[in-house]
């Protein structure tokens, strides 16, 4: 583990064919039924792919937590996420999220994984900064060439991640 961390024309992160490749709407749906006051980390936000759409959808009835460790990119963030009065964008070190402890429902990594130094580390802070009752939502780059995303060096089986999580 231990890939790249994205430092590359942000533009790429909001690119229509990602869009069309990685559609934010079905990661959304994973939260089902909205209850108020849903706290949700979006934790390796970039400039918003996921937390500007999961903040409109919480609209009225939640917090989404946009946490990365660019600056640069939570710049570009803040511009999107402009008079979104439910965003804080928040930036971070990898495995230290300037969150208080037991906050969040629901963590989502998108594109996150592939990039960890330590995972064991960073799921530790997850779970510091989570209620009892808890979903970790994992999209990341499958292990299969494609037309975007990070080198296959970089690339987890999907196998090895859920064995990751599930062994924790």
């Amino acid at each position: 583990m231990g890939g790249h961390k994205f430092h590359g024309d942000m533009a790429r992160l909001d690119n229509p064919r990602r869009k069309e490749i990685l559609p934010v709407e079905p990661v959304i749906e994973v939260l089902g039924g909205i209850k108020d006051g849903l706290a949700v980390a979006d934790l390796g936000c970039g400039t918003g792919y996921l937390s500007v759409p999961l903040a409109k959808h919480l609209d009225g009835h939640g917090t989404v937590y946009a946490v990365d460790i660019n600056p640069k990119a939570l710049e570009v963030l803040k511009e999107k996420a402009a008079g979104i009065d439910n965003i804080l964008a928040l930036q971070s070190e990898e495995n230290k999220f300037p969150i208080e402890s037991r906050t969040i429902d629901v963590s989502f990594m998108v594109a996150v994984f592939h990039e960890l130094d330590d995972p064991s580390s960073f799921l530790m802070e997850i779970r510091r900064i989570s209620k009892p009752f808890h979903q970790i939502v994992v999209v990341d780059w499958s292990d299969v060439q494609g037309e975007m995303g990070p080198p296959m060096s970089e690339r987890i089986p999907e196998k090895d991640v859920i064995k990751f999580f599930k062994d924790r």
